[in-house]
């Protein structure tokens, strides 16, 4: 005759003790990608504040012309003169053809 061995099960409390833990390590592992993903979009703009930058530098410095428009393979670049309340400002746009996102900085004019 063939004996059976006793087969212990676990406890109700270890089983909702296992769960919770579960649960917490899949909560944190979604928090770092979520922060992942949230930093992939801030690189997208450090390109496009990098240019802005550039485009500054050259307006400062006197080598680049108002208005200014520029098309290349990643942004449309534009640059414009404009008054507002009797104060004219130099305003730099730079949009992403990918992201379709749009950075604007403004600059006091110095003529």
């Amino acid at each position: 005759m063939v004996v059976l061995k006793k087969v212990k099960a676990s406890s109700l409390n270890e089983v909702l003790v296992a769960t919770i833990i579960i649960v917490i390590v899949f909560g944190i592992a979604m928090g770092i990608l979520s922060n992942l993903l949230k930093n992939i979009s801030v690189r997208d703009t450090y390109n496009q504040n990098s240019v802005v930058h550039e485009l500054m530098y050259q307006y400062q410095s006197k080598k680049l012309k108002v208005p200014y428009y520029f098309n290349d393979g990643k942004y449309d670049i534009a640059v414009v003169k404009e008054e507002n309340t009797g104060i004219d400002w130099i305003s730099f746009e730079v949009r992403s053809k990918r992201t379709n996102k749009t950075l604007s900085k403004k600059l006091i004019s110095n003529e």
